[in-house]
């Protein structure tokens, strides 16, 4: 999310909340951009998740969540530059299917145990 408000700020664009993605679960932390791409499997807090495939965007992450309104192209422009997949589909995240549930909460650490290589 930071280098991705890196961008849209370089390019005169206002930064943008990470709930124009929808997700379920956010980690920070990381030493390179997009390693979620990377990780196959993720422990937090007794539950244990899969990497299911990679989260292709669509027109959604241009709509104000609090007001409902669009607000441009951004930021699916910014993430089209860099993001791109052979098909023509925007990739930011990653989907992970439930292999063991568990109760997950804000703060809880996630550690993987597993890596690959991105998809895309």
């Amino acid at each position: 999310m930071e280098l991705l408000c890196e961008r849209l700020t370089g390019q005169g664009a206002a930064p943008l909340p990470v709930d124009r993605f929808g997700p379920n679960v956010v980690v920070d932390g990381g030493d390179e951009p997009h390693t979620e791409g990377r990780a196959r499997r993720l422990a937090l807090n007794g539950a244990e998740l899969g990497y299911a495939e990679p989260a292709v965007r669509c027109a959604d992450t241009t709509v104000d969540q609090g007001s409902g309104a669009r607000s441009g192209p951004e930021p699916l422009r910014a993430l089209g530059g860099h993001r791109r997949t052979a098909s023509g589909g925007v990739v930011f995240g990653a989907k992970f299917t439930v292999l063991r549930p568990g109760k997950v909460a804000v703060g809880d650490a996630v550690a993987v145990s597993s890596w690959g290589g991105p998809e895309w």
